[in-house]
């Protein structure tokens, strides 16, 4: 992971499933870890992505406008994909 080669938004989208479900490599954690930890704008957006996460957790499948739920069933396998 080099951080002097992408956008924080690049580098977040690009780690973060890795980083929330601990299957990223330790010392590239490490490494998002200092990253996120020094700069502001990913820190914002680190907080903001949990506290979605825990606010979808929350929610009771009623409670999704059906076609939101495929939508955002769809973008998280997408993402799933992309990281194999």
């Amino acid at each position: 992971m080099k951080h002097d080669e992408m956008t924080c938004q690049a580098l977040i989208l690009k780690f973060l499933f890795e980083y929330e479900e601990r299957t990223m490599p330790e010392e590239d954690r490490r490494e998002f870890e200092k990253h996120v930890s020094l700069c502001p704008p990913c820190v914002t957006f680190l907080s903001t992505y949990r506290a979605t996460g825990k606010t979808l957790k929350m929610l009771k499948p009623g409670d999704i406008p059906p076609t939101l739920a495929d939508t955002v069933i769809a973008f998280v396998k997408a993402r799933r994909e992309r990281g194999k």
